[in-house]
């Protein structure tokens, strides 16, 4: 009788035990496909950001020279909305190099081609180009770099996105 009683409470024991082991297998799992979903949805809205910054880049690119040359077809409005698009999606802290010269060099260049200063304007664009690059390449790296490792960035002075 003893036995038996000792059987059934090993059974009921394992059972229990292993009932404990598949809760915390499934939550485990819950959690590490939220955290897979979470990722996904910051990469893709990192890539549509970047994709967003190039295309409103190049128009504001684009508009500044035509207002520089005179060309009908450029316009201060337009110029005025493509620098907000930009800055909008910058960070306005200033510990953020890129983001800062950004939004200093987009005020300049707008400033410029106002002036039809062709000379200042072919420097602003250029600088604005190099930083657009750069901010694009170091959120790029950050994305890459999220999805192969599954983690978020968390933020830190150099890095704002």
């Amino acid at each position: 009788m003893e036995s038996a009683i000792f059987g059934f409470m090993g059974a009921l024991i394992g059972a229990g035990l292993g009932f404990i082991g598949s809760l915390l297998s499934t939550f485990g799992k819950s959690k590490d496909t939220s955290k897979d979903v979470l990722t996904r949805t910051v990469t893709n809205e990192r890539a549509l950001w970047r994709k967003e910054l190039r295309e409103i880049a190049g128009e504001f690119v684009e508009n500044a020279l035509r207002i520089a040359a005179g060309d009908s077809a450029g316009s201060v409005y337009a110029l005025e909305k493509q620098r907000v698009l930009i800055k909008l999606r910058l960070n306005p802290n200033p510990e953020h190099a890129l983001d800062a010269s950004i939004l200093v060099t987009i005020q300049n260049i707008l400033r410029y081609a106002k002036a039809m200063n062709s000379e200042k304007l072919s420097e602003a664009l250029s600088d604005f180009e190099r930083d657009v690059q750069a901010l694009l390449k170091q959120e790029w790296d950050k994305s890459k770099n999220e999805a192969e490792s599954g983690t978020l960035h968390t933020g830190n002075a150099n890095c704002k996105h």
